[in-house]
């Protein structure tokens, strides 16, 4: 049953990332960090992202986490930030070298948010 499901979710993955992305912004001496898209499929949620480098030196990633976030930072008493765990991820790299543009998906738990709520991914 493991096996199966963990096939799914590298072909749904691998297809999100053939998708062509569309380009919203462009900015030199950079590293940029891009959700692409969130689609939601069966009981999964997928966040296909692109990390891109300009800065004119390599990145080491040491983790990239995604958390749902409730509240307002400036009051802290209602402020609230929750790490999702993700169930997979797809194309996953640790080196983000000099020009180099890398997209990936994240597979998380499905999730929908509320109102007053963000999504916020760290580097």
């Amino acid at each position: 049953m493991y096996g199966e499901r963990l096939g799914n979710y590298k072909y749904f993955s691998a297809n999100l990332l053939e998708i062509k992305p569309i380009r919203l912004s462009s900015k030199k001496n950079v590293i940029k960090l891009q959700l692409q898209k969130m689609v939601y499929h069966k009981s999964e949620t997928y966040l296909v992202m692109e990390v891109s480098n300009t800065s004119g030196i390599t990145f080491e990633t040491d983790f990239l986490k995604v958390y749902n976030v409730s509240g307002n930072k400036k009051r802290k008493s209602s402020y609230q930030r929750l790490e999702m765990k993700p169930i997979y991820i797809c194309n996953p790299h640790n080196k983000i070298w000099n020009g180099q543009l890398l997209r990936f998906v994240y597979e998380l738990p499905k999730y929908v948010l509320g109102d007053k709520e963000k999504l916020l991914v760290e580097l």
